[in-house]
């Protein structure tokens, strides 16, 4: 009889390690998915499969509403079927899962008054489990497990859906950082490249090569950005006025070794061979260890006012 237990307990952790092992797997395919609905399809798709419910849902707060929205739902669904939306006020299991931080499971829902009672009669729920999606103290959503039947819920059950909900969290938090960091690089790109000035990054050291440089350099010196970032011997080099490269040098290498920002005044050779003058202001850019890998600065040009003292 012992032997027998024994057995049946080594089965139950090979088979719990499995379901490790592929909670894991999921991990790494959320790092490699870029589309956040696909993300979200997989988490609860496969914690509805591994923890043997009959309905895995993501749903997030409307703070302002006070309401619970739901986002996604594991199994085959239209994608333009109706959301479903619920006042916090009327679910209080799901209200203490987001105050407290932690699991709430009910074994019966039928007779609870903690459950919603249109979400419970509309989704047909018995068992349900409430796991918070946290980010920092904050308590933005929930993973929702759903059985047709009352369900006695198991510390494994709980634990192995609290991953699901700690996946799920980063994979939106992650979507929001990447939303967030596309809009923020499009409005710099548009203040860039329509501003009066020339934007640019090159090498610390001479020849100084181009890795960047605004598109208003072509409108200004006649020369397109694609020639300053394909030249490997530092285009700049070529247009700077020749009696303007040896100050230009030494105060570089000087900033570069002390201050960490320059300020220069002197003369480039436009496409017509026209002598224009710029004040460059550039700071250095450093990688995490501290160490110079380019010099990120902005060109104005001067000309005028240079005429002007003259």
């Amino acid at each position: 009889m012992q032997n027998v237990t024994g057995r049946s307990h080594l089965e139950d952790l090979r088979r719990y390690n499995e379901k490790l092992e592929r909670l894991c797997r999921l991990t790494a395919d959320v790092a490699r998915l870029g589309n956040e609905r696909a993300t979200l399809k997989k988490i609860v798709d496969t914690a509805a499969d591994l923890i043997a419910v009959q309905g895995a849902h993501i749903a997030l707060v409307d703070r302002d509403e006070q309401q619970l929205y739901g986002v996604i739902s594991s199994g085959r669904h239209p994608r333009d079927a109706p959301r479903l939306k619920t006042q916090l006020s009327r679910s209080a299991a799901a209200q203490k899962a987001l105050k407290t931080r932690r699991p709430v499971a009910i074994k019966n829902a039928e007779d609870d008054r903690r459950v919603n009672r249109r979400a419970r009669d509309l989704m047909g729920i018995r068992g349900v489990a409430y796991l918070p999606l946290l980010s920092g103290k904050e308590s933005f959503g929930l993973l929702i497990l759903v059985t047709r039947r009352p369900h006695s819920w198991t510390s494994r059950e709980l634990d192995l859906a609290k991953h699901f909900a700690d996946v799920a969290s980063v994979a939106l938090e992650n979507s929001r950082l990447m939303t967030q960091l596309a809009e923020t690089e499009v409005r710099f790109r548009s203040l860039v490249e329509h501003i009066p000035a020339i934007v640019y990054l090159c090498e610390v050291e001479p020849p100084f090569r181009t890795h960047y440089i605004s598109p208003q350099v072509k409108s200004m010196l006649g020369y397109p950005p694609q020639e300053w970032m394909s030249d490997p011997n530092g285009f700049i080099m070529k247009i700077v006025h020749p009696e303007d490269v040896g100050g230009l040098i030494d105060l570089t290498a000087e900033a570069a070794r002390t201050r960490g920002f320059a300020t220069a005044e002197y003369r480039l050779l436009d496409r017509q061979g026209e002598v224009r003058w710029f004040r460059d202001e550039c700071a250095l850019v450093r990688d995490p260890s501290g160490t110079p890998i380019a010099w990120h600065g902005v060109l104005v040009e001067i000309t005028g006012m240079k005429k002007m003292q003259h």
